[in-house]
């Protein structure tokens, strides 16, 4: 899958003027883009009330990408806006029912819907990002692969990448975590991974026809 949203580094902050009800907008917002009735990527919208006014970046956690700031945004009252020229992309949303409710536009117009994660949500955090592992196929054989692990409003948002197969968010249907274990599984390859955490990395077997070593390690850069 192509990506949605590539990453660059901005030079400067742009912040606009926070009017009333600044906190009510203020928070973590996510919310799923469908690309196609099997794939979707979570997208996230950061909004920071600052002494200076607003500022706003933006999340693509099942791409690795995170506090990318976009050429220019607006908050208007309960009116989200931004665009930014690299990307080619915009997004127009107002505050309704307590979300976020609009569309998102780049090449083709979709609805973007982002609800703003709790206190709960904001905890599972910790799990969220980019792991990479190289699958052990025999002794001379490796294949990279990295899971990708989104916090959505409902629960983990979770993809694979086989970057070196050129194949991106790949659909993961079953997903668990906690302090100890990892287990995930994907009906789209037939495959599913079971893993217990180990000297920082979680260390588990791959099985996709045969049982193959992996560890995945977190990206921190």
């Amino acid at each position: 899958m192509q990506k949605l949203l590539v990453w660059f580094t901005a030079l400067f902050m742009i912040t606009v003027a926070a009017p009333a009800g600044a906190e009510q907008l203020s928070g973590k917002w996510r919310g799923k883009l469908q690309m196609t009735p099997q794939a979707a990527l979570t997208i996230g919208i950061n909004i920071n009330n600052t002494p200076e006014g607003y500022t706003l970046t933006l999340d693509s956690p099942n791409q690795g990408m995170f506090n990318y700031r976009p050429s220019q945004f607006s908050i208007d009252g309960k009116r989200v806006t931004f665009q930014d020229d690299k990307l080619n992309a915009s997004f127009s949303g107002t505050l309704k029912q307590d979300q976020l409710q609009g569309e998102f536009i780049q090449g083709k117009a979709r609805e973007l819907n982002l609800t703003k994660l709790d206190e709960q949500q904001l905890k599972l955090l910790e799990n969220e990002g980019s792991w990479h592992g190289d699958l052990i196929i025999n002794k001379s054989a490796r294949l990279p692969l990295v899971l990708n692990i989104a916090v959505a409003a409902d629960d983990y948002h979770v993809t694979l990448d086989s970057p070196k197969q050129q194949s991106f968010g790949i659909p993961v249907n079953k997903f668990s975590i906690n302090s100890d274990k990892l287990e995930f599984s994907s009906g789209v390859i037939n495959a599913n991974y079971s893993a217990t955490w180990k000297n920082d990395s979680w260390q588990g077997t791959f099985v996709q026809g045969t049982a193959m070593p992996l560890v995945l390690k977190k990206k921190t850069d």
